[in-house]
C-alpha cells in the first residue's frame, strides 16, 4: 500500500499507532537482534509489539477538502450547514439544503518532518520524513420532506503514511509507516422545529495498515479492518443571525484485527490485535456580524487518554472570518491543539507537540448558484528538544531534537 497522508473527507486526521510507534523503536534500538533474529523468536517479538488494545497517539487532521474547512483551519467544520458536505462534519446542518446538494473537492498534502541529534556513542544522527499525496473527498444530500434530509459521504478520517530517508532517527531500518482509516457515512439531518435541528450518521470505517523497514531484514506487515460507529449532532439557532452547534462522533473500535507479517519474503503467523480510533466532540458557534462580515468560532476534545495511560486528551479551540461581496467569498482562519504527549512520553514516529493551523482561501459563485472554492492551509505540529529511550533501557537511544515538522494542504472543491 502506497505511503499517503489521509484527512477526513479523505484527511481529518494524521494518526499512528500505539503498536507502530513501538514496532519502530525496537527496530531503532535492536538493530542487531532484527538482523540475526530467527522468524520463531521474531513472530512472539511482534506479536507482543502489537498486542496493545489501543489506538493511542497521533493528529487528527481538521480539514475537509471544502473551501469552507480549508480556509477556516477546520474551525468551519463544527458548524457547518453549507452544503453535502455537512453529511462528514456536522449532519444536522443538512437541514439547511432545499432540495438536494453535492459537494467534491481534492487535497495535495505535503508533509514533512525532520530529526537532528546524536546517539549513545555521541554519533550524529539525522533523518527526515515526507509524504506528498492528493487525497479527495465526496458528499451528497437530499430533501425527502419537509422534516428530513438524507446524505451519505466518503471520506478518509485519518491516518499517517511517512517515508523515511534514514530510518525513524538517522539509523536506518525503518524505511516506511502508513497507517489509514477511509469513512463511509450515512447521515440524515431533522427539523425539530424552527430554531431546533438534529442530525446523525452511521459510520462504517475501513482501516488499511503497512509498515516495511529495510537494512539486513525486511520486515512487511500489513492488514485490513472494518468496524461500525456513529455520529450525533445538533444546531440551535439562537436569533436569525447567530447558531450553535455540537458534534460527537463516537470511537470506531475495530476487534482483533489481522497483521499479516513477511520476514525477507517468508510468511510468518499473522498478527492479532484490537485498535481504537478516539471519540471526539465539538462545540461551534456562527454570528453573521452583518451582510457582508461572517463570525465563526469553535472548540472540541479528543479522548486520547481513555485508551493510553501516557496520552493528554487534546483541546482544540479556533476561529475564522469570512467576507462575502458580489460573487465571491473570502476566509480566513486560525486553530490550536494542545499537545498529545508530553515531551518525555514522544515517540520517533509520532514527536507532535502542541500546534497550530492557519487557513486562507477564496470561493466563487457562479450565477446557477454552483461554487468553486480554492484554499490553503498550513499546520506548524511543534519543534522541541526529545529524548527517545528504549521500554528496557536506561540510556537514550538519540538525543536530539525536531527541527522540522509541518504541512502543507492545498485544495480545490466544486459544490452547489
Amino acid at each position: 500500500m502506497p505511503a499517503s497522508l489521509f484527512v477526513t473527507s479523505y484527511y481529518h486526521a494524521l494518526i499512528v499507532h500505539l503498536w507502530i510507534a513501538d514496532l519502530t523503536m525496537i527496530c531503532a534500538i535492536r538493530i542487531c537482534e532484527l538482523q540475526t533474529m530467527n522468524k520463531n523468536l521474531l513472530a512472539v517479538a511482534l506479536a507482543v509489539t502489537f498486542s496493545s488494545s489501543t489506538f493511542a497517539g497521533g493528529i487528527l487532521l481538521h480539514e475537509v477538502a471544502t473551501f469552507d474547512s480549508v480556509s477556516s483551519a477546520g474551525v468551519g467544520n463544527s458548524s457547518n450547514r453549507t452544503d453535502a458536505s455537512a453529511a462528514i462534519t456536522s449532519p444536522a446542518g443538512l437541514t439547511a439544503i432545499d432540495d438536494n446538494s453535492f459537494a467534491i473537492g481534492v487535497q495535495y498534502l505535503d508533509a514533512y518532518t525532520e530529526h537532528n541529534g546524536k546517539g549513545p556513542a555521541d554519533n550524529n544522527l539525522s533523518t527526515s520524513g515526507k509524504t506528498r499525496s492528493f487525497v479527495p473527498s465526496l458528499a451528497y444530500a437530499q430533501r425527502v420532506n419537509d422534516s428530513w434530509v438524507l446524505g451519505a459521504s466518503l471520506h478518509g478520517d485519518g491516518g499517517l503514511g511517512m517515508e523515511y530517508d534514514e530510518g525513524l532517527v538517522g539509523g536506518g531500518i525503518v524505511d516506511s509507516i502508513s497507517q489509514e482509516a477511509l469513512n463511509l457515512q450515512l447521515a440524515a439531518g431533522y427539523q425539530a422545529n424552527d430554531k431546533l435541528s438534529l442530525g446523525g450518521a452511521v459510520v462504517i470505517q475501513h482501516l488499511m495498515t503497512s509498515f516495511e523497514t529495510g537494512n539486513a531484514t525486511n520486515i512487511d506487515a500489513s492488514g485490513n479492518s472494518t468496524a461500525l460507529s456513529f455520529m450525533l449532532s445538533a444546531m440551535y439557532d439562537l436569533s436569525e443571525s447567530t447558531y450553535l452547534s455540537a458534534n460527537y462522533k463516537h470511537r470506531v473500535k475495530h476487534d482483533s484485527a489481522d497483521i499479516d507479517v513477511s520476514v525477507n519474503g517468508s510468511d510468518i503467523t499473522p498478527i492479532e490485535q484490537d485498535l481504537t480510533w478516539p471519540s471526539r466532540f465539538d462545540l461551534g458557534l456562527q454570528h453573521k456580524i452583518s451582510d457582508e462580515l461572517t463570525f465563526k468560532a469553535m472548540t472540541g476534545v479528543e479522548f486520547w487518554s481513555q485508551f493510553d495511560d501516557a496520552a493528554n486528551n487534546v483541546y482544540s479551540l479556533g476561529t475564522a472570518l469570512a467576507y462575502s461581496q458580489n460573487d465571491w467569498t473570502y476566509q480566513g482562519g486560525i486553530r490550536y491543539d494542545s499537545k498529545m504527549y508530553d515531551t518525555d512520553k514522544m515517540t520517533p514516529a509520532l514527536p507532535i507537540g502542541a500546534n497550530w493551523s492557519l487557513g486562507l482561501g477564496a470561493e466563487k459563485e457562479r450565477s446557477n448558484g454552483h461554487r468553486i472554492g480554492i484554499a490553503y492551509q498550513y499546520r506548524n505540529m511543534g519543534t522541541q528538544d526529545v529524548t527517545y529511550t528504549g521500554p528496557t533501557d536506561t540510556i537514550p537511544y538519540f538525543t536530539g531534537s525536531v527541527d522540522t515538522n509541518r504541512i502543507h494542504v492545498l485544495s480545490v472543491s466544486y459544490a452547489y
